[in-house]
């Protein structure tokens, strides 16, 4: 079956943060950090949610299609509301492509469904200088299956000078240069970044993550006086300025759905991946997440190959 007649196609992008990131957990939290980031159960990785991508890129997207901002763009209001809702019209390439709900059509999911960002590659400083950080259990995802590695163990691309040993942070393991990951199945990636990755085993990789997350302090102003308000010291994670991570959104075919009777983008589902694209084209300039206006949340979308050898 060719690409044309699946009824859904998946674009896979990877993404490097040129800020630090923070999508936080909501709310004030005991612990390290007073709020800290969105993890992986599982694992306790650190990620970003599909719904913070999502919404984004809707957003983003919006601002580029004359008068559907903001309505388009942000929640769906009750019929009667003074505020305008999504219009929900068929030939919209916003309510379609990101979904819709409480409009004259009634609701629908949106073709584009958004998986959560999941780290590749994690910046950590060394003696050595800096490295990127990476594990079996992720490149088996990219098809780049590697040996189980010893816990003492880490394995260093060829970029890396060390005397058969490596600290990531505080952890010193010993090393062995002979980890060269494949270019082709990881495109888009710097050379400088490939070449100074390491591989440590699944097991230590989450600590390497969490020991070495980008932690910052801030404090409320107090406008009557200019300084820093009683009480109001705060500190927050992020995900550093370097990280790779690996996303996939995956766009159903128009052609299986109605809205209100009529074929949804009259059946042109390269309507839906273009208005997707054109929103996380903006994640370079205006970021994801929160903490923006204090230096934080941009992302170059780099172009992996999407299913059907397009890109």
């Amino acid at each position: 079956m060719s690409n044309n007649q699946q009824p859904y196609e998946t674009l896979s992008y990877l993404a490097l943060a040129l800020d630090p990131v923070h999508v936080g957990t909501g709310g004030y939290r005991l612990g390290r950090v007073d709020m800290s980031i969105v993890r992986e159960p599982g694992t306790n990785l650190p990620k970003i949610p599909g719904t913070s991508i999502a919404g984004a890129c809707r957003t983003y997207a919006a601002m580029q299609v004359d008068g559907k901002f903001p309505h388009c763009a942000g929640q769906g209001q009750p019929r009667g509301s003074s505020r305008p809702g999504h219009c929900g019209e068929s030939d919209c390439p916003l309510c379609v492509t990101f979904g819709f709900a409480k409009g004259e059509s009634g609701s629908f999911q949106g073709l584009a469904q958004f998986s959560d960002a999941r780290l590749v590659l994690f910046p950590v400083h060394s003696l050595a200088g800096p490295v990127w950080a990476t594990c079996p259990g992720i490149l088996n995802d990219f098809n780049l299956t590697e040996p189980i590695l010893d816990d003492g163990m880490v394995r260093v691309a060829a970029g890396i000078k060390t005397q058969g040993k490596l600290n990531l942070g505080w952890l010193m393991l010993n090393a062995r240069n002979d980890f060269s990951p494949d270019k082709s199945k990881l495109p888009g990636i710097p050379d400088e970044i490939r070449n100074r990755a390491v591989l440590v085993s699944d097991k230590f990789f989450s600590h390497v993550v969490n020991d070495n997350l980008e932690v910052r302090t801030s404090v409320s102003i107090d406008p009557t006086t200019g300084a820093a308000a009683d009480g109001a010291l705060f500190t927050y994670e992020a995900l550093p300025r370097g990280t790779v991570l690996a996303f996939e959104i995956t766009v159903s075919d128009p052609r299986y759905y109605r809205i209100r009777d009529k074929e949804p983008l009259q059946n042109n589902r390269q309507k839906a991946v273009t208005a997707v694209k054109n929103g996380l084209r903006y994640f370079e300039a205006l970021g994801v997440g929160g903490m923006s206006s204090r230096g934080m949340g941009r992302l170059r979308i780099l172009g992996l190959q999407q299913a059907g050898g397009q890109q």
